[in-house]
């Protein structure tokens, strides 16, 4: 019994295999994002990294992780500018709303309605970051094709969206949350996407870690 929990690739390998890995490809994102303008390259960099060595263990996450962020970055400047500022205005615009509603109570609802209209942005951003690991895409053509698979798989994308701005609620109240926080959000937007992924053709055919 002992053995077969303690063996490579067991139960307990396995599940600290996984607290290492969100704990070090969240470290690494962390650390790439630091000059702001590469948080999109570098969430592109931690979908990928985290779907394939975490979800369908995928051997050297963190090889992949860079490769990822090496090959995005360029681009992924773009991405960053472009969604920071949709993202900054409508939070701006979020953030004069909870003022008002401090000031008086019945701007509340317009509030409430409001912060459900986020989602959608918040949502092409996801798809954007986690189609570009994926497939090869330019600038626009990425753009473009976050607002299609928004349109067309609304409640997965609304489902996405939604669970991002509980993590980063959570980790705001949380802060030690921050050193996993990220990997997990990426496995999360992966029980969203991977199915979509699947019906284009780019699914990922997990490996058997014994089978070499």
């Amino acid at each position: 019994m002992s053995r077969s929990i303690f063996r490579p690739y067991g139960p307990l390998w396995n599940m600290l295999n996984t607290i290492t890995d969100v704990l070090g490809l969240s470290l690494c994102w962390l650390l790439c994002c630091l000059p702001i303008i590469t948080i999109f390259p570098a969430t592109t960099a931690l979908y990928d990294a985290a779907v394939r060595g975490i979800r369908y263990r995928e051997p050297n996450p963190y090889r992949r992780f860079f490769s990822t962020f090496r090959k995005e970055w360029k681009s992924g400047i773009l991405s960053t500018l472009l969604w920071g500022v949709v993202l900054g205005f409508f939070g701006y615009l979020l953030a004069m709303l909870l003022y008002m509603t401090r000031e008086d109570s019945s701007y509340t609802v317009y509030a409430g309605v409001y912060l459900a209209g986020m989602l959608l942005p918040i949502a092409s951003a996801c798809w954007g970051a986690a189609i570009i690991s994926r497939f090869t895409f330019s600038f626009g053509a990425l753009t473009k094709t976050a607002l299609k698979f928004l349109i067309a798989h609304f409640l997965r994308s609304i489902a996405m969206a939604a669970c991002t701005v509980v993590i980063v609620e959570f980790t705001r109240r949380y802060l030690i949350w921050v050193f996993a926080a990220p990997a997990c959000t990426a496995l999360v937007w992966s029980v969203f996407a991977e199915p979509v992924f699947a019906k284009y053709g780019a699914s990922i055919v997990p490996k058997d870690p014994e089978a070499d």
